[in-house]
C-alpha cells in the first residue's frame, strides 16, 4: 500500500505548533503556477508505480484545489481501468463567516496497480431505522425474477445466518481532529488516525508493508504498527 498526503495545492505557507509549544513544523504549498505542480506530482506518481507490487493499492489524499488534476495524472500512470474508488471523507467543521458553502469533505482517489489487487471487506453497523426484516429474512427471486423474501414449502419464513452488517461505502464520516485532540503532534494538516486505520484495512494484511512519502506528522506509520504492518515513512 501506498497513501500520500501531499500538497493540495493551495498555494499558501503551512505552520503551526506542538502541543507543548516546543517544536514549530510548517511546509510550503506555493507553486508557480498548475504546470509546475502536475510535473512534481506525475513524477512521484511514477515512482509510486514503479515500487508497487502488483497486488499493492495507492490512496491519493486532496481537496478541491487540484482533485481533477490529480486524477488524470493518476489515469494516466495507472491506467483508467485501475481507478477503483473516490473516496469522500466527510466531517463537520467549525463554523466561519466565509460567504459560501463550508467545506467539510476531503477527497482519497483509490487506485490499484493490477486487477489482482488485495481488499478486505469492511461491514458497518446497519442503520437504527433499518427495518428488522431485512436483517433476519433470507430473500429469494421469484418466477418474474422480483427479490422476495424465502419460505419454504409450507409458507414459513426462512431466516438467514448472522449478517456482517452494510458493506462500507464510499462516503466516510470521520471527525476532523479538534484542536486539543490527544493525537495532534503540531503539524499542520495532520489527519485522523482513524482515518489512516481504514485504509490500512481496507487493502493490506498483516506484516504487509505501507509508504507514505508524505508522511508530515508520522499518522500512517503509528496506524501501520498498531495494526501489525510494517512501514516506511
Amino acid at each position: 500500500l501506498v497513501y500520500l498526503d501531499p500538497p493540495f495545492f493551495t498555494n499558501r505557507h503551512h505552520s503551526a505548533v506542538s502541543r507543548d509549544r516546543a517544536k514549530k513544523f510548517s511546509f510550503s504549498d506555493v507553486w508557480n503556477d498548475l504546470s509546475e505542480y502536475a510535473e512534481f506530482m506525475e513524477s512521484r506518481l511514477r515512482e509510486v508505480h514503479r515500487v508497487l507490487k502488483n497486488t499493492g493499492s495507492v490512496f491519493v489524499h486532496c481537496d478541491k484545489s487540484a482533485n481533477f488534476l490529480l486524477r488524470v495524472l493518476l489515469n494516466n500512470v495507472f491506467g483508467e481501468e485501475q481507478f477503483r474508488s473516490e473516496i469522500i471523507w466527510t466531517y463537520r467543521r467549525w463554523s466561519n463567516s466565509a460567504k459560501g458553502l463550508m467545506p467539510s469533505h476531503q477527497t482519497i482517489l483509490f487506485y490499484s496497480k493490477t486487477e489482482n489487487f488485495k481488499f478486505n471487506r469492511i461491514y458497518c453497523p446497519y442503520s437504527e431505522t433499518t427495518n428488522i426484516d431485512q436483517i433476519l429474512q433470507l430473500r429469494m427471486r421469484d418466477a418474474d425474477g422480483i427479490s422476495a423474501y424465502a419460505t419454504d414449502q409450507n409458507g414459513k419464513i426462512i431466516y438467514c445466518d448472522e449478517k456482517k452488517g452494510v458493506p462500507l461505502s464510499d462516503v466516510w464520516e470521520i471527525p476532523f481532529l479538534n484542536p486539543k485532540a490527544k493525537e495532534r503532534t503540531g503539524y499542520p494538516t495532520q489527519k485522523p488516525i482513524l482515518l489512516l486505520e481504514r485504509i490500512i484495512e481496507l487493502s493490506t494484511d498483516l506484516g504487509d508493508l505501507v509508504l507514505d512519502p508524505f508522511c508530515g506528522s508520522g499518522t500512517t506509520l503509528v496506524a501501520a504498527k498498531i495494526l501489525g504492518r510494517n512501514s516506511i515513512g
